[in-house]
């Protein structure tokens, strides 16, 4: 949501693939999903109310939700403002403006079937019916391994001497790594770097070790969270522990590409696993929401002092043994508002109260919100410091130790 009222407006993103590649030839989605093809690839996003996309698409815009979207240059009456991200071997680096002329409902694969008012068109005509192939859904699906619990415990388990936690500047994104002594990273959580719509908030430099291939978390696969392994490819050679929940064709292309390296581990659902210095939890959020069941890591550094990662996951779904008393808190979401209240935010160990705030200055999104904010801080996280410019500090990366 951008905004919140009666008018509220929200941004709708769109994880897309070319129907007519799709359709055309037998099979020919499952070519799509190699490595080297990028064309069929999209990112687009309609911003609109949530009431007139329903109204417009004949469903409501939720996870595993599918439509048929018809997006032109030239804008009617009628028409949705439209960006269209094509994906390149870099990922999404730029977008064109244009209007969504119409929007056709096609079913769910999702946990919840959306509330189908009566379809409309949002453009002069209207399409025909189109029907997406079940192989597209088959596809975008990941299947968890048999031995995936015990894989992950032996990867985490290896991971010993963390003596910090670097939070990087990656504008309008999330990447943090767990780092030794000498800054070497051991972990990474979250490798995201800002598409294209927030492309103005990347950093001017994005310097990463080449040879450091360390395991990725990844906390849930929206692309501000998994875009920089396409900056950087040496990121597809590592192993990634991911949760295991629905995917739009372009992460599935990821997620197939990892697997094929044999670097994919799936994290069973509903599921804790521990380590000798921390956890990773699944988050109790419905799996309607790809935030609110991602995957959150607790640790405790090599000082004593323990970090909280948290993703994009609300405080109240957080499903760790213990959560609390905290000494460095990563703010969920990049600090936009929680549904929750100043209850579900962790406590802080008095003497520490470090909130660190993932974000790029002048994103759509409009994060941080300062109600969440000034929850954190009526919470005791009264020291807050973001990756982004604020007054008398400039932009970099932070670390805690």
């Amino acid at each position: 949501m951008l905004s919140i009222g009666a008018a509220a407006r929200a941004s709708f993103e769109f994880d897309c693939v070319d129907a007519d590649f799709a359709d055309s030839v037998e099979g020919a989605i499952d070519n799509a999903f190699d490595e080297a093809v990028t064309k069929p690839f999209a990112i687009i996003r309609i911003v609109t109310t949530p009431r007139r996309f329903e109204e417009v698409a004949g469903g409501a815009g939720i996870l595993g939700a599918w439509f048929a979207l018809e997006v032109m240059p030239k804008s009617s009456a009628e028409s949705l403002p439209t960006w269209h991200s094509q994906l390149q071997p870099n990922g999404y680096p730029a977008h064109a403006r244009g209007v969504t002329s119409n929007i056709t409902y096609l079913g769910s694969d999702g946990p919840i079937e959306p509330r189908r008012p009566r379809p409309q068109s949002v453009g002069s005509a209207v399409s025909k019916q189109v029907t997406v192939p079940s192989t597209i859904i088959a596809a975008c699906a990941i299947v968890p391994s048999p031995n995936s619990a015990q894989a992950i415990s032996h990867v985490l388990g290896s991971v010993t001497g963390v003596a910090s936690l670097l939070v990087r500047d990656v504008g309008q994104a999330s990447f943090s790594s767990l780092c030794d002594k000498d800054g070497k990273a051991l972990l990474h959580y979250d490798v995201g770097f800002p598409i294209s719509f927030n492309g103005h908030t990347s950093p001017k430099n994005f310097d990463l070790d080449s040879t450091e291939k360390p395991p990725v978390i990844l906390s849930h696969w929206d692309w501000d969270h998994l875009h920089a392994a396409f900056l950087r490819p040496h990121l597809m050679d590592c192993i990634w522990i991911v949760p295991d929940q629905k995917l739009g064709p372009g992460a599935a292309r990821l997620a197939r590409i990892l697997a094929a390296k044999g670097k994919l581990l799936v994290h069973p659902a509903a599921t804790l696993t521990s380590f000798p210095i921390g956890e990773l939890a699944q988050a109790s959020g419905s799996r309607a929401s790809m935030n609110n069941a991602g995957l959150t890591v607790s640790m405790t550094l090599s000082s004593g002092r323990t970090v909280l990662l948290t993703g994009d996951v609300d405080c109240a779904f957080l499903s760790h043994s213990s959560v609390g008393p905290v000494d460095f808190l990563v703010a969920t979401h990049h600090g936009a508002r929680f549904a929750s209240g100043r209850a579900a935010i962790p406590v802080p160990t008095p003497g520490a109260e470090t909130l660190l705030l993932s974000y790029g200055k002048r994103n759509i999104y409009r994060h941080p919100h300062i109600d969440a904010l000034n929850l954190h801080g009526s919470a005791g996280w009264t020291n807050q410091i973001s990756t982004a410019r604020t007054t008398g500090f400039p932009r970099g990366d932070r670390m805690v130790i």
